[in-house]
């Protein structure tokens, strides 16, 4: 067939735009429904617009509950369907009991923050992506502490960035140890740390998985109760899980549709009994895993779908949380809310609309749940931290 049209159509067309006769047959048939000069300057003097035969490898598709109204293309009407609005009845007007932002902080205001991780003590650590930092707060808002500086980016100096040094860290975790994992997202790796920000360990490169720390943007982290860290290797569509010293243990994922499957996951948790809970955005659902007794494979348990994660911006990208009650808190960034869940991953409640009032994001990202069971949702757009007290 493409033979075809370059040995024949392409000549036709392009005799068609040098003749003027043909030319201005083919205007007098669009503006006039005229066939004669074109009939005349092709030879084809039978040509009417009654016996014109165009070519028909073309398909017109019509949605059914329009085609219901056409009488003349012999569809009888048919009621309309109403959509089903999952959250009717489940909107809560939560308002946050506590804010930090700008104001409440002693150094830098915040920047784009994005994941939040509870240390064991109840301080709170932040991923404050685009001022390249990790900040350090007391269950009080207080500032404890805050590392990191910019690097990356330099196409003249390949050698790996210094240990401390972040490009848009976005995700936050902490081990049973206290010790502090971040997503190194553009620099393509995981960094390790003390509770008090001494650099320990880092590992990961950019790549496409062919090795296990082989890199595209990872985002979200997480820790379960022996240590073992899990990483959502976004780009590759895939979890890694690794020891507490970087060792690789374990993989699953890869890009698809099916269940096990991932398409961009991003935020990742870990509950009491090991079950993975993993944001799968662009697939628009929550998957939940469970590992066998050796931790070296995670089957697919259930999984649902989410009304929510709908754009494919930088910016819509998901994280969850799971309290002690095995409930699943995600945020819709670009939809301006958090969404709760039960372990079946039936909606139980949502709050939050667009704005920067106290019950408001400009960008929900991060999420995290305290020993209290209080949930912290980092606002990227709005650059503060909101605690709300759910019902």
């Amino acid at each position: 067939m493409l033979k075809k049209f370059k040995t024949r159509d392409f000549s036709r067309v392009c005799n068609a735009l040098i003749d003027p006769r043909v030319r201005a047959g083919i205007f007098d048939i669009w503006l006039n429904r005229d066939y004669t000069l074109y009939a005349e300057a092709t030879s084809h003097t039978d040509l009417t617009l009654a016996t014109w035969q165009p070519a028909d490898q073309m398909r017109l598709y019509i949605r059914k509950d329009v085609a219901s109204q056409i009488w003349n293309y012999g569809v009888s009407p048919s009621a309309e369907t109403t959509a089903i609005d999952p959250y009717e009845g489940k909107i809560v007007p939560l308002i946050a009991d506590d804010i930090i932002d700008g104001t409440r902080l002693q150094s830098t205001a915040l920047n784009a923050p994005r994941s939040l991780a509870v240390a064991p003590d109840g301080s709170l650590y932040v991923a404050d992506s685009r001022n390249h930092r990790v900040v350090h707060l007391d269950p009080a808002g207080a500032v404890l502490g805050e590392w990191g500086s910019p690097s990356g980016n330099d196409p003249s100096n390949p050698a790996p960035s210094p240990p401390g040094t972040f490009n848009e860290p976005w995700g936050m975790a902490v081990g049973p140890d206290g010790s502090v994992f971040v997503t190194d997202t553009w620099n393509h790796r995981i960094q390790k740390f003390t509770a008090a920000g001494q650099a320990l360990k880092a590992w990961g490169h950019y790549g496409q998985g062919e090795t296990p720390d082989a890199f595209y943007g990872p985002r979200g982290i997480a820790v379960d109760r022996a240590g073992r860290v899990y990483v959502a290797d976004t780009g590759n569509k895939r979890i890694v899980v690794f020891d507490p010293e970087g060792n690789y243990v374990a993989q699953f994922g890869g890009a698809g549709l099916d269940p096990g499957q991932f398409d961009e996951p991003v935020g990742v948790a870990v509950d009491d009994d090991g079950l993975v809970y993993v944001a799968d955005t662009w697939n628009q659902r929550v998957q939940v895993f469970e590992p066998s007794e050796d931790g070296l494979t995670f089957t697919p348990l259930r999984q649902w779908d989410v009304a929510a994660w709908y754009g494919q911006s930088l910016d819509n990208k998901p994280f969850l949380a799971v309290d002690a009650q095995k409930h699943v808190f995600i945020t819709d960034p670009e939809g301006f809310r958090v969404i709760e869940y039960d372990a079946a991953g039936n909606i139980l409640q949502t709050w939050g609309d667009y704005g920067n009032g106290p019950g408001n994001f400009g960008l929900a990202a991060g999420i995290a749940i305290d020993a209290e069971g209080r949930v912290w949702v980092s606002d990227a757009g709005n650059n503060r931290l909101l605690r709300f007290t759910v019902p």
